[in-house]
């Protein structure tokens, strides 16, 4: 029984151990093939991460040169042409007054927020007063006049706030908003970038050739239980543009007042008061050095304060 035992477990094992052999043999060289198609993949995975990051990154070359080169031609072209207006204003020899205004309406709408347009719009002013037709040639410059301080408008108001005024040229009081009667001042409580401030508004004196109002202006800004308050007074008229005509405020922010309507015959300006970002000023309207250092600071401070999220806790088991 013991001999006839011992032959089955020698048959055994003489047929399992090639068997074994040959099984050890597929699981080397599938575990070989797995491996070599993994490391096969991976290296074609970033083979192809780093086609593409060279990709982008040419991509983003090409476009920040294209732009730069198209910002150069652009300000060439700009210098170009403000050299030759300019040039026409100045220059010798005497030029007709549509010739003025065509080149007024090409200056304003091309560098409306670069330069302060206010002396020459003022000056052709004059010139058309002159001028037999000069009705036709007034309401050309006041409807230029017009669409740049809409322009502007719907610039500064985008981050900004503001209210609308009715002035009463004759006794310089201010009609009440519900139209009960008049009160001597406005005042309106207006917030931009988190800041508070209490604006009033007063009516000095009014000229009516110019068409224009000698105004007042009171700011109070409350900060840490402290009232800051500041006082200015100004003409304002039709070409007072908001984003050069303004008055800098604290904490990188403008102030301006903008005629919108001056009615001599029936004694009645119209005027928009706006609060609004220094950032939204024109271009020669560059923010202080201190200014951008107390942004800067400001933003560290806040984001240091900002918390970091820790992971939720994992519940016992």
């Amino acid at each position: 029984m013991a001999d006839t035992q011992r032959d089955r477990w020698d048959k055994a094992q003489i047929i399992l151990q090639p068997v074994g052999g040959l099984l050890t043999a597929l699981a080397v060289a599938i575990l070989g093939f797995w491996t070599s198609s993994y490391l096969r993949e991976r290296e074609r995975r970033d083979s192809e991460r780093s086609e593409r990051m060279q990709q982008s990154d040419t991509n983003a070359r090409l476009y920040s040169e294209l732009t730069s080169k198209r910002e150069e031609s652009d300000s060439a072209l700009r210098k170009d042409m403000f050299t030759s207006i300019i040039n026409s204003f100045l220059g010798p020899g005497p030029q007709t007054l549509e010739q003025k205004l065509l080149n007024l309406e090409l200056l304003v709408y091309n560098f409306h927020e670069s330069l302060n347009l206010k002396p020459l719009f003022s000056h052709i002013e004059r010139q058309i007063k002159e001028t037999p037709n000069r009705q036709s040639y007034l309401a050309r410059l006041q409807r230029v006049a017009e669409e740049v301080t809409k322009k502007q408008m719907l610039i500064v108001e985008e981050g900004g706030q503001k209210f609308d005024a009715t002035i009463n040229s004759k006794t310089l009081n201010f009609i009440a908003p519900d139209g009960s009667g008049e009160i001597p001042a406005v005042e309106r409580n207006l917030v931009v970038d988190g800041i508070r401030r209490n604006f009033k508004l007063e009516a000095l004196d009014v000229d009516n050739g110019a068409e224009q109002v000698q105004l007042r202006v009171t700011v109070r800004t409350d900060e840490g239980g402290t009232v800051d308050t500041t006082s200015a007074e100004f003409w304002t008229g039709d070409f007072d543009f908001p984003m050069i005509d303004n008055i800098r405020l604290p904490h990188d922010q403008r102030l301006a007042v903008v005629m919108n309507n001056f009615d001599p015959a029936r004694g009645i300006a119209d005027v928009t008061l706006v609060d609004f970002p220094g950032k939204y000023a024109g271009l020669r309207e560059k923010p202080y050095y201190d200014e951008v250092l107390a942004k800067l600071l400001a933003a560290n401070r806040s984001a240091a304060a900002t918390p970091t999220p820790t992971p939720a806790a994992r519940p016992s088991p």
